[in-house]
């Protein structure tokens, strides 16, 4: 992709097995984080984790986890902080992660009385894969066949997250369109939800009859007052106020990573200068 919103963040792959399907009745029994660092060194973390619980024997069907294998291994509070260590900052990347994976984190840090990871942002491959309108199923398994991605060992924590990581990079490889902005906003679009009415008041109704600056796409357009954002999370604010505010996003805007061409980045360098 020309835009690879990724670039320059760690990003890990997520996922979790189970004792059920309840995060108020059932626990953890392995995680994993697969991917790579900022400056693209591998990461690959998997760890079984003792539930304190017996482990049905149809779930032990699903991904192979006896209570056995989880004899010997550590309690979730003795894993939350290798887990926060590597999700901290991170892009997290998981399938069914909002409804699933997610709320299991919670409610073990929840009883192991410890925060919750702050990851940069979560991306949820389902959601994502249902707003481009993939066609269904969305099962991971089936998508990722339609994808051309070999799922070897399905329903074990690491091979589904590196499945999960790589599909996210298809659906942005097959779709880039969708995907010239900061990752911040990814869940944003994903999930259809929209600015508040207070915000898009003092955003102005007219901002999208701004001139375009040319090879911007968009994200830059001239004003009375300057350049201003036409695109992103800060829209509307003009290039003097993000210096003060959001340097590091006119650094994004004005690299190569970025959504602009060569022309538009001449022009936003001589509104900073």
């Amino acid at each position: 992709m020309a835009t690879d919103p990724l670039a320059g963040y760690r990003v890990l792959g997520f996922d979790l097995e189970t004792t059920g399907f309840s995060p108020n009745k059932h626990r953890i029994v392995q995680y994993a984080l697969v991917g790579c660092d900022a400056d693209g060194s591998p990461i690959h973390i998997e760890e079984l984790v003792n539930p304190q619980m017996r482990i049905p024997p149809e779930t032990t069907n699903i991904h192979g986890i006896s209570n056995e294998d989880v004899r010997g291994a550590p309690e979730f509070k003795e894993c939350i902080a290798r887990i926060s260590e590597a999700m901290d900052g991170a892009v997290i990347v998981g399938h069914n992660v909002e409804k699933f994976d997610w709320p299991f984190l919670r409610k073990e840090c929840l009883r192991a009385g410890q925060p919750m990871p702050n990851p940069l942002v979560v991306l949820d491959t389902l959601t994502i894969a249902r707003k481009l309108k993939i066609p269904p199923s969305h099962k991971l398994g089936n998508i990722c066949q339609r994808f051309g991605i070999i799922l070897e060992n399905a329903h074990t924590a690491g091979a589904d997250a590196e499945a999960t990581r790589l599909l996210l990079w298809k659906l942005m490889s097959s779709h880039p369109q969708h995907f010239r902005r900061p990752v911040e906003e990814i869940p944003e679009w994903a999930s259809g939800s929209t600015r508040s009415d207070k915000e898009s008041e003092r955003l102005g109704p007219s901002l999208e009859d701004l001139e375009p600056v040319s090879g911007s796409h968009g994200w830059l357009r001239f004003s009375n007052v300057g350049i201003v954002i036409g695109r992103g999370r800060n829209r509307g604010r003009t290039i003097t106020e993000i210096e003060r505010l959001d340097v590091d996003y006119l650094n994004w805007l004005s690299s190569p990573a970025g959504p602009l061409e060569p022309e538009a980045i001449d022009t936003l360098s001589g509104e900073r200068n």
